[in-house]
């Protein structure tokens, strides 16, 4: 990245790292437990200008005031006030997995900003309000874990069956992802998880249905979940179109990177 700037709003401090000269950028929104750093092997590819945020909670970005509730809404606000700083007018917004739903939450919010979205394993939130609830408390028990015991934390979550084959298909990149991780402020982690729990943000297929300009699903091959996800979402606005990328889990930027830059290239 060529450069680091801090974006103060009245609920959060966001930083930016830019390259190039901003002339329609791709915004980047990493996943949870990532940071900016998580599309360092991506951009290094990428000729265009690009702005990789550190969402809150994440890497250099906070809360200001963790007791304070953060909404959708304080989200979408606050990425339209970094796009006003940075002069920004239209974007093409890429968004893995949490990432991809803020992606959603903002491009719904604002669509006029919106010239592409890219949605890497991403989903539209949980449809049943009773598994939204339960969701919820689930990941109330993982920001307990957390705060308790961030590397721990840590070990769990690179054992979820989403990310089984990281390591074996990229371990610089599986290490370099666990590095960042252990760095991460376990207080401001576990408000981002409650915060942006799928739990808590709402089902979003009305505002996807209603969506004009070009999208793009990225899922991978053995990402069995999300590839149905992606088929579901295909149903409630037929204009996307979708990408599968082989031998690849939850995080194909990560996986297959050469696939990876060629789904972001042919759009």
């Amino acid at each position: 990245m060529t450069k680091e700037i801090a974006i103060k709003s009245k609920k959060t401090t966001i930083y930016a790292y830019l390259k190039g000269d901003l002339v329609r950028p791709i915004v980047f929104l990493h996943g949870f437990t990532g940071s900016h750093r998580s599309w360092d092997e991506v951009v290094s590819y990428l000729d265009c200008s690009v702005v990789a945020l550190d969402l809150p909670g994440h890497g250099k970005s906070t809360f200001n005031k963790l007791d304070e509730t953060y909404s959708e809404i304080d989200w979408c606000n606050d990425l339209n006030d970094v796009l006003k700083f940075l002069n920004l007018e239209k974007i093409t917004l890429c968004g893995y997995s949490m990432g991809g739903r803020l992606g959603i939450a903002f491009a719904s919010r604002y669509p006029e900003k919106i010239e592409k979205l890219i949605l890497e394993s991403s989903s539209l939130g949980i449809k049943d309000h009773n598994l939204r609830k339960e969701r919820s408390m689930q990941d109330l028990r993982l920001c307990n874990e957390i705060e308790s015991d961030l590397p721990a934390f840590v070990s769990k979550w690179e054992n979820n069956q989403l990310f089984i084959n990281q390591e074996e298909r990229n371990i610089k990149g599986f290490l370099k992802q666990r590095k960042y991780r252990l760095l991460s402020n376990p207080i401001q982690l576990s408000k981002a998880l409650e915060s942006f729990s799928q739990g808590t943000l709402g089902y979003m297929d009305k505002m996807f249905s209603e969506f004009q300009f070009p999208v793009k699903i990225i899922n991978g091959s053995d990402d069995s979940k999300y590839v149905f996800i992606g088929k579901e979402m295909l149903k409630i606005n037929n204009k996307v179109i979708r990408k599968v990328i082989p031998d690849s889990g939850h995080n194909t930027h990560l996986e297959q990177i050469t696939h990876f830059i060629d789904c972001l290239n042919f759009f």
